[in-house]
């Protein structure tokens, strides 16, 4: 069984993508998981579809047909998801593969503010209604002050969270058909 995490930070020093890498770890038996970005992705132009699809939007469509279930994570912009987050769900929305329809989703963030996300990850939740995403419901994943939830070298040091991310591993391996 394969989950596939995708990143909505571009940053090299992601605490998102560190928060993905974690959840790695923390896969239930029989699960393996893997962590990509999205900084290959152009913006969505209408006009460019003439051509057909970007070979970056295939790919990433492709993986994610491949994948079981999907974790998305995003820190938070003012009060929503990255600009590159919510590109990739547009693409993904008008892919001729729907790679997201039924597919089982589940959503975290990690961010400095006290609201670890939160927000971003309800808007999130609201752009994957079009597509036909399954999202998770709880455990929900928000890491407030992020900046000391990871130590140098990107691990997550809250048992608690870890603790939490196990149990949302879990339910996302018990959502899939």
């Amino acid at each position: 069984m394969k989950f596939l995490g995708i990143s909505g930070s571009l940053r090299k020093a992601s605490l998102n993508t560190a928060l993905l890498k974690e959840a790695c770890q923390l896969v239930p038996e029989g699960v393996t998981m893997t962590v990509r970005t999205l900084e290959d992705l152009p913006l969505l132009n209408p006009d460019d579809l003439a051509t057909g699809f970007p070979a970056a939007v295939d790919q990433l469509a492709e993986a994610i047909g491949q994948a079981d279930a999907l974790v998305l994570a995003s820190p938070e912009f003012n009060y929503s998801v990255t600009a590159v987050m919510k590109n990739a769900m547009d693409w993904l929305s008008i892919h001729p593969q729907a790679p997201l329809r039924d597919k089982p989703v589940a959503l975290m963030s990690a961010s400095p503010s006290a609201f670890g996300g939160g927000r971003a990850q309800y808007h999130l939740r609201e752009i994957l209604i079009y597509p036909g995403a399954r999202v998770l419901g709880v455990p929900e994943i928000m890491v407030a002050s992020a900046h000391d939830a990871f130590n140098e070298q990107g691990v997550l040091s809250n048992q608690t969270t870890k603790d939490l991310m196990t149990q949302q591993m879990q339910a996302l391996k018990a959502m899939i058909k």
